[in-house]
């Protein structure tokens, strides 16, 4: 503001606005539970089947197997409280001739406000899509005829236990770093808080696999607590018995309860580990296309309707998609006919993308690499990459509990106070994960 020693200076009329790109979260969440939010409560209990009704042969003359069906409660919280509040002198505003002051600054606010809703639902999706439905650079270790890992079940999921005893795993005396086969890059050979809620699977051979576990808790970087991708630990796709699927393996997609014969994932040897996405892929024009048409393949495989899709980008990536060798140039008239609304700036293989600017999208480091393989390396933090969810708008549900402006007098001065409370919260039932797919890379 103005300071009152200035009378002689005269100001413009009008305040210089902010820019700011529209905010994304309207276009990427649903609504469906907001009218239950706004009734007296901050909170929705939603109810969700985590499993597949099962099918049976009918044969006459014999009774019909009941099967229990499993549900679940999710809870959608009005958790994020945000308020603004400032003051404005009537005295000083005399000697201002700008007369849209109050109105930029409650712009100003509101658009704060944007980016940090978009902020807090981008980061649901890092925090909560289905493992398995990640695309980045991979971490595998092959056992090679040594056991590098092993699997036992808990009462909620399991737990993965990664072996360093070098005479078990590569034949030394014990070690801390590995070839990725992947990529040729030696990596940390062990859990880092990076690979929380990532995937994670055991390996007996390239065809012969578990699911992708969830990696929900890292207890040391030796052993990871797991569940399932949406927390179920019982069900018809289940062993008897175990609150782990697929503990018979299978070729990466088909899982068949009760194997095919193979010896149970618990009591196989020769078991090494594969972590997916824990390192950041590049993402370059040369690259972005088929990174894109990776996230679809995984909404495909779970699915999910290909009507109201959506990809969030950051501007470099987006930059990149248009740069992409595959869309020129009979890609341009489809990537160049979108229009700016919530961030939508063109449509690309069945996804509306959208741009996310500024701290909005979430990172994280990747997995650390190591100087060498061998004992005692030197570890350095992995790069950092952007975690872009591809979704499907039924994945996130979002509501606001409460909005309300004033303004008011200072009680003790010649000003006016403009306050603001806005109340929102968004949540992903634990069924609609498979919903989203994340691109974990960095440009």
């Amino acid at each position: 503001m103005a300071s009152l020693t200035s009378f002689g200076i005269q100001f413009a009329s009008k305040v210089l606005e902010k820019t700011y790109a529209n905010a994304v979260f309207d276009a990427i969440t649903n609504r469906e539970y907001e009218g239950d939010i706004k009734k007296p409560g901050d909170r929705v209990r939603i109810l969700s089947f985590l499993n597949d009704l099962l099918l049976s042969d009918y044969v006459v003359g014999t009774d019909m197997s009941v099967e229990a069906v499993v549900d679940t409660l999710a809870t959608l919280v009005v958790e994020k409280r945000k308020y603004y509040h400032f003051s404005l002198d009537r005295l000083e505003d005399l000697f201002t001739f700008a007369g849209d002051i109050p109105s930029h600054l409650l712009e100003n606010a509101s658009k704060i406000l944007e980016r940090s809703i978009d902020a807090y639902v981008l980061d649901k999706f890092a925090s909560e899509t289905k493992a398995g439905s990640w695309v980045g650079t991979n971490f595998l270790v092959l056992g090679s005829g040594n056991t590098a890992a092993s699997i036992t079940t808990t009462a909620t999921g399991g737990t993965i236990t990664i072996t360093t005893s070098a005479e078990q795993v590569l034949g030394g005396t014990g070690y801390t770093s590995s070839e990725n086969p992947l990529d040729g890059t030696v990596y940390f050979y062990g859990f880092e808080t990076t690979d929380l809620n990532k995937g994670i699977r055991l390996v007996s051979s390239r065809t012969f696999v578990s699911p992708w576990y969830r990696i929900s808790g890292i207890t040391s970087s030796t052993v990871a607590t797991l569940t399932e991708w949406d927390e179920a630990t019982s069900g018809s796709d289940f062993e008897e018995g175990f609150t782990l699927r697929g503990l018979f393996g299978g070729d990466g997609r088909i899982f068949a309860k009760g194997g095919s014969g193979d010896a149970s994932l618990l009591t196989m040897n020769s078991l090494g580990f594969e972590i997916q996405a824990a390192i950041a892929t590049a993402i370059s024009s040369a690259a972005v296309y088929e990174q894109t048409t990776l996230l679809a393949e995984a909404l495909n495989d779970n699915e999910v309707s290909d009507v109201d899709r959506k990809f969030v980008v950051t501007p470099a990536v987006k930059t990149a998609l248009l740069q992409a060798s595959e869309l020129q140039p009979t890609g341009i008239s489809e990537i160049y006919s979108g229009v700016i609304l919530n961030g939508r700036a063109m449509r690309l293989g069945g996804f509306d993308i959208h741009v996310a600017t500024g701290s909005r999208v979430s990172t994280r480091a990747g997995h650390s690499t190591a100087s060498s393989t061998g004992a005692d390396t030197a570890l350095t933090a992995g790069a950092t990459g952007y975690l872009l969810p591809a979704l499907n708008i039924g994945a996130c549900t979002f509501a606001d509990k409460w909005t309300e402006s004033r303004v008011v007098d200072a009680e003790n001065q010649f000003a006016k106070k403009y306050q603001g409370l806005f109340l929102y919260g968004a949540l992903i039932p634990p069924y609609r994960r498979k919903y989203a797919a994340i691109l974990f890379g960095s440009v």
